[in-house]
């Protein structure tokens, strides 16, 4: 990070100290999308068989959902963009997919340590950053374009729509890195192919049938991966 982004970043997260405690009174930071798409990709999990893997993360949902919401509190939301053209984020801060990363590696480090539920915190954390990079203003990096109306609109609207709903189909992958490449590029991709629509309610329903889907197929997909992933940790634990 040179001087000019270092000083970019001071004074941007100075910025959002004076409207944070605002922010967290009307917004209460509740995450109650992300929360939705993680009970619906436990659906997702248990439909596609994955049976054992279900009834992990299903037995420590709550803490997942801790996880989720504490991602999104003070000053963290401004690391949650990522745009896999320039491998960069928001300006003068860190990027969606070193953070993600970082989540993981500590839900695993804290796994191999015994404490579960804090793994399965850091474990909600992560799956809050592959969750925002399915919304294309956090894969373009355009903060003001249309991002807080849309994201309000989603909140007004999730719960309404059946097409905003899957049951089964996950979307599994070998690697993090892939779920964060994959949301990322299909979130530009989708917001490129509905842009010239000019209703903007038709235009943001045309996206979230697609992009919320997605979030709940590539969640289940990461919760089968750290499921897996804990069952290689645990001979190490004995």
């Amino acid at each position: 990070m040179n001087v000019l982004e270092k000083f970019y970043s001071y004074v941007f997260k100075k910025i959002l100290q004076t409207i944070n405690p605002v922010k967290k009174r009307i917004m209460k930071t509740e995450c109650i999308v992300h929360k939705f798409i993680n009970i619906q990709s436990l659906t997702v999990l248990g439909n596609d068989g994955n049976t054992e893997a279900y009834k992990i993360m299903k037995s420590y949902i709550s803490d997942i959902e801790a996880g989720v919401v504490w991602a999104d509190q003070d000053l963290k939301s401004s690391n949650h963009f990522y745009n896999p053209n320039t491998n960069k984020g928001l300006y003068g801060s860190n990027d969606a997919k070193k953070e993600c990363i970082s989540y993981y590696t500590k839900a695993l480090n804290e796994y191999l340590h015994g404490d579960i539920k804090n793994s399965m915190f850091y474990l909600g954390a992560s799956c809050h950053l592959i969750q925002d990079l399915t919304v294309p203003q956090h894969a373009n990096v355009k903060l003001l374009n249309d991002h807080k109306s849309y994201e309000n609109w989603v909140i007004r609207a999730h719960k309404h729509y059946n097409e905003f709903k899957i049951k089964e189909g996950g979307i599994y992958f070998n690697s993090l890195e892939n779920y964060i490449d994959f949301n990322s590029k299909e979130a530009i991709k989708i917001y490129t192919k509905y842009s010239s629509v000019e209703n903007k309610q038709v235009r943001f329903y045309k996206i979230t049938s697609e992009i919320l889907t997605m979030a709940q197929a590539t969640t289940a997909g990461l919760m089968l991966k750290f499921y897996k992933d804990i069952q290689e940790i645990k001979p190490l634990m004995t």
